[in-house]
């Protein structure tokens, strides 16, 4: 896919070259097996691949890569880095409902603008995912929390977990 971008070089446009997407992300964890199964069996994503010490599910149309590792995850209170899924408006609310029913700790699902839908979850190593819904549906809008209404900011120091399946 090539990029629109271009520069003016003497009366010519050049293409400037730049990333046609993104293709995948890379995530360390502390258990691979583990790691598998939580994408494929909670999230819903598809089996790659597994060359021992690295593999790799499609999840969201994206493939996230595990890699074996002792640390490097998000701490357990910061909200940066995260990685975020995009989701449709009508599978917001019941993918909070399923990773709770895995026992998965979220918080309520929140916005800045009052229609963009946000929450964030962990994976079992401590990777901090975000679900985002840029456009929730209209009857669901007053379900959200504002952020900075009422005190109110994301508790990530809260979903640490110890997931064992």
């Amino acid at each position: 896919m090539a990029s629109p971008a271009a520069t003016e070089t003497g009366g010519a446009a050049a293409r400037v070259p730049t990333p046609a997407g993104f293709h995948h992300v890379s995530v360390p964890v502390k258990d691979l097996k583990q790691a598998q199964r939580f994408f494929i069996d909670v999230m819903g994503g598809e089996f790659i691949f597994d060359a021992g010490g690295f593999a790799e599910v499609r999840c969201g149309g994206m493939v996230i890569g595990f890699s074996q590792a002792d640390g490097g995850w998000t701490a357990p209170d910061a909200e940066f880095p995260h990685y975020a899924f995009l989701i449709d408006a009508e599978d917001m609310w019941p993918m909070k409902a399923r990773l709770e029913a895995n026992g998965v700790p979220t918080h309520a699902i929140w916005t800045r603008n009052g229609y963009t839908g946000l929450m964030y979850f962990r994976d079992p190593s401590g990777n901090l995912f975000e679900l985002y819904c840029p456009r929730v549906r209209d009857e669901d809008a007053p379900k959200m929390v504002r952020r900075g209404q009422d005190g109110f900011a994301p508790p990530v120091g809260s979903l640490s977990y110890d997931w064992q399946r």
